[in-house]
């Protein structure tokens, strides 16, 4: 038996998972992709994105808003290159993703639910955009935007906003059909953002958070045109299988606007559409990408990555990864590991449970009861933001001794699994990974290190790396 045999494996791979998600967050520090994505000329800058570039004149300088999780980064970054030509701006964050800035404003927002500050907020951006009107528009989108970004259409209140939020959140809805709602009882989602743009130079960098990186969802799309309707919004809503009503306002006004009452978001294509070019700078792919460079440099040499985004809920998306580290398992040779990884974003349908945990501790989870007793796989699910659900953790870890221990704990995995209250579970077992507020958002990944079961060994690289060697 190697001496990095059975009795020291939880501990080694559980550093190496560790390891592996510090390199993909560094990945998309928001920060670091502002610097990579820009350029600054005498008189111009350029911003360079994965599906285009954009060019904004310096003559007037260059007013900076925007908001997300990682808009304080952004931000940062944009101050680094741009220095004084940066003649103002308000980027909105929640607290804990706090960044030091120079010109630039940074207030906070409610996350996940939309409140007073988010609105005070919200106007507070809106107004510095009127004050300098001459001046070039750079606008900053990541996760977490829909949520602080607080501008109710006419006819709503902020009240409604929140008690539509808190619907969604709770409604299993899915976050395309989340924005589709969103867009259309707003009055700067859905492109209405852009369309204040119309007639001066503008551009929005995005770092994604979303599934397939459709720019018109992540942050509910305030600078891109929106191909969704009032009547598919309002068919997204009457679908979702939820035992609690539909805030009655809110309703009416999804009602009005499928009636062809209220005047539509601005669809691709449009003037509007077209004011904001729109740029990817960094996504979910970013942070995998990173992830397996760090293992190919460790010396890991099989390594399966998933094309297709982890959505739905955690117990399909745990079936998947269950299903590849089975695959793995049977096929892999010699004495070293392999490395299954995804990314995604899964969605917990709570109906009338009021358990504590998150999307990604109940992936986890259910990976755990998916493998039971079977040896030589661990893996660690957690959000790229640091955060899961309305808990202190980002994530978890699993492996094949996961749910033996929760049973001798008196906690046995479906129980958590059934009430969606994974997090007491996880936390009696020691198997919470919480590394704090990351400034980063790009969705979920999914990290599996799989072995065979007697003689494994890591590649001494990787605890070279890890004592940063």
């Amino acid at each position: 038996m190697s001496r990095h045999g059975p009795t020291r494996a939880p501990r080694a791979v559980r550093r190496t998972l560790t390891a592996l998600y510090g390199a993909a967050i560094a990945a998309v520090d928001p920060h670091r992709v502002a610097v990579a994505a820009l350029t600054l000329g005498r008189r111009r800058l350029v911003a360079r994105g994965r599906r285009g570039w954009a060019s904004l004149p310096l003559r007037h300088g260059v007013v900076v808003v925007g908001a997300g999780k990682g808009a304080g980064g952004l931000a940062a970054g944009v101050e680094a290159v741009l220095g004084p030509h940066v003649v103002g701006g308000v980027v909105i964050v929640p607290a804990g993703y706090e960044r030091t800035l120079a010109g630039i404003a940074l207030v906070h927002g409610g996350h996940p639910v939309p409140d007073r500050q988010s609105h005070a907020a919200t106007r507070r951006l809106l107004g510095v955009l009127g004050r300098h009107p001459e001046a070039a528009v750079l606008v900053l989108l990541t996760g977490g935007a829909s949520s602080l970004l607080a501008a109710p259409a006419s006819g709503l209140t902020l009240a409604d906003e929140r008690r539509m939020s808190a619907w969604l959140l709770a409604s299993g809805i899915d976050i395309a059909g989340m924005n589709a709602v969103r867009k259309h009882l707003s009055a700067i989602k859905g492109g209405r953002l852009a369309a204040r743009l119309v007639g001066r130079p503008a551009a929005a960098l995005v770092v994604s958070d979303v599934p397939g990186d459709d720019l018109a969802v992540v942050g509910s799309g305030p600078t891109v045109g929106d191909s969704t309707t009032f009547a598919e919004a309002l068919a997204v809503v009457r679908a979702a299988d939820v035992v609690r009503p539909v805030p009655s306002r809110a309703l009416r006004h999804l009602e009005l606007g499928a009636r062809g009452r209220l005047a539509e978001t601005p669809k691709p294509g449009s003037l509007a559409a077209r004011a904001c070019p729109t740029l990817l700078v960094a996504a979910n792919a970013t942070a995998r990408a990173a992830a397996v460079a760090w293992a190919r440099r460790a010396g890991v040499e099989t390594i399966v990555s998933l094309r297709r985004p982890l959505t739905g809920d955690p117990e399909t998306a745990a079936r998947v990864i269950a299903r590849w580290i089975r695959r793995c398992q049977a096929t892999l040779g010699g004495s070293l590991p392999a490395l299954v990884i995804a990314g995604g974003e899964t969605t917990v349908r709570l109906g009338d449970t009021v358990g504590r945990g998150g999307r990604n501790q109940e992936v986890a989870v259910a990976v755990a009861a998916e493998l039971a007793g079977i040896p030589g796989w661990a893996l660690l699910a957690a959000g790229t933001d640091g955060v899961d659900g309305p808990t202190d953790a980002a994530g978890a870890f699993a492996d094949g001794k996961t749910a033996g221990r929760a049973i001798r704990a008196g906690r046995p995995l479906a129980d958590a699994l059934g009430g969606h209250d994974v997090h007491p579970c996880l936390a009696a077992l020691g198997d919470l990974f919480a590394p704090g507020p990351t400034g980063t958002n790009v969705a979920d990944l999914v990290m599996a290190l799989v072995w065979k079961d007697r003689g494994w060994r890591l590649p001494p690289r990787v605890i070279q790396m890890m004592r940063g060697r």
